[in-house]
């Protein structure tokens, strides 16, 4: 287990928040979402306390393992859940976000106790730009996931013509593909960027041509998948419920990709 006293707190906060964020969807309840709010803002900060240590334990800023790299990124996933919390009133992203961002820091906890020490390796700028850049278009990619979990859901509900308490806290169809759209297209991006500067490092590191692997071969696929998407959107309006299984499935493939990290 890992000494970062940071991290069990964090977890903690977690709990709380998502506790709080169940109890405000059933109950509608706002002392509910008070308290949840104040769990989640907590959390980020101790979740950035936990950041911090580590990045002074080991003496580096950039993650360099999948473990650090997972630690990162569930702070990046939970910043963006505030930020649909206090800005596009979105809460029941905390139903996906925020557990989300709570098992990737439970992941990281384990892989920072569990993992051998390895060897420094020398952080170059193409390298802060690869992990900088691949973290925020991967958590931007988790927040198109949630948009279209969420519109799946209502989707699903109106097509079927149930009653559901909760359709009235969720955002309209539209507005969930808007802002799953508007997701995707910057996590696009990113990715896209990330991929070129990945590339790069692979290549100076080995001082020859790129070798093909899994770690290479699932980002290109995520990328093809989100490509053909916008590609389809912008030319024969393709959106709606086949856009939004494109993208979870995109998601997926990204996210097996950081999976494959801390193997």
């Amino acid at each position: 287990m890992t000494a970062n006293p940071f991290l069990p707190v964090s977890l903690v906060g977690y709990v709380l928040a998502i506790v709080a964020v169940t109890l405000r969807t059933v109950y509608r309840a706002d002392a509910a979402r008070r308290v949840a709010s104040t769990c989640f803002v907590a959390t980020w900060l101790v979740h950035l306390g936990g950041i911090v240590h580590e990045a002074l334990r080991v003496g580096r800023v950039p993650p360099t393992t999948g473990a650090e790299y997972l630690l990162l990124l569930g702070w990046v996933v939970l910043s963006l859940h505030l930020l649909l919390w206090f800005r596009a009133n979105v809460e029941l992203s905390g139903l996906l976000l925020a557990p989300l961002a709570g098992v990737l820091c439970l992941a990281a906890m384990q892989w920072l106790g569990a993992s051998a020490p390895r060897t420094e390796r020398a952080v170059d700028g193409w390298f802060l730009v690869h992990t900088s850049i691949s973290t925020i278009g991967m958590a931007t990619l988790c927040v198109a996931f949630a948009m279209s979990v969420l519109y799946l859901v209502q989707d699903h509900a109106l097509k079927t013509k149930r009653t559901l308490a909760l359709l009235a806290r969720l955002p309209s169809l539209e507005r969930s593909d808007q802002l799953g759209h508007r997701a995707l297209l910057v996590g696009f991006v990113l990715l896209t960027l990330g991929i070129a500067a990945g590339v790069v490092v692979i290549a100076e590191a080995r001082a020859r041509p790129v070798v093909v692997g899994a770690k290479l071969i699932l980002p290109l696929l995520a990328w093809v998948v989100f490509a053909a998407i916008l590609v389809a959107r912008a030319s024969f309006g393709f959106r709606g419920r086949k856009a939004a299984v494109l993208t979870i499935t995109g998601f997926v493939l990204g996210l097996a990709t950081v999976v494959g990290m801390t193997l």
